[in-house]
């Protein structure tokens, strides 16, 4: 278990390097990082203010990049590391690409919720989705950065 904690504690430093890279950018600063098997095989930082595309959510960058490195739409055995909780249009397609495990940092009082006040795990039980999800990784370093981003 403690092996599981520190491989989710690298990968969820990687995803706020992501994170912060958006706050750079003058972007709300989320990231996410996609791991298949050890590998890190899709990134992302949140642009859609730099790239003027209202989907360029870290999530979904991730996604895209992983899908178009493995060739396939479908990243079952996948875990995607992203710094706080998906929105609507990240969960649905993190559970469209059968994103098997989402590893969460930091949650959102409501915005930032997959369907406003309900939760990533009430969405995935509505669903009926075979997710796993585990929350709580950095919380504090994911919500800081996000605190200083928004009193900036």
């Amino acid at each position: 278990m403690r092996e599981q904690d520190d491989e989710h504690r690298r990968y969820m430093r990687l995803a706020l390097a992501e994170a912060e890279r958006a706050a750079r950018l003058g972007e709300v600063p989320v990231g996410a990082v996609l791991v298949l098997g050890g590998e890190v095989l899709g990134r992302g930082a949140n642009t859609p203010i730099l790239s003027s595309d209202p989907t360029a959510h870290a999530e979904i960058l991730a996604l895209r990049r992983a899908a178009a490195r493995l060739g396939s739409w479908r990243l079952c055995d996948a875990e995607l590391f992203v710094t706080m909780e998906p929105c609507p249009m990240c969960a649905g397609a993190m559970m469209n690409a059968r994103i098997g495990h989402w590893v969460m940092g930091g949650r959102l009082a409501a915005v930032g919720r997959v369907i406003g006040r309900y939760t990533a795990e009430s969405f995935v039980a509505f669903v009926d989705a075979d997710v796993q999800i585990t929350t709580g990784i950095l919380p504090a370093e994911c919500e800081a950065l996000r605190n200083r981003f928004f009193k900036g």
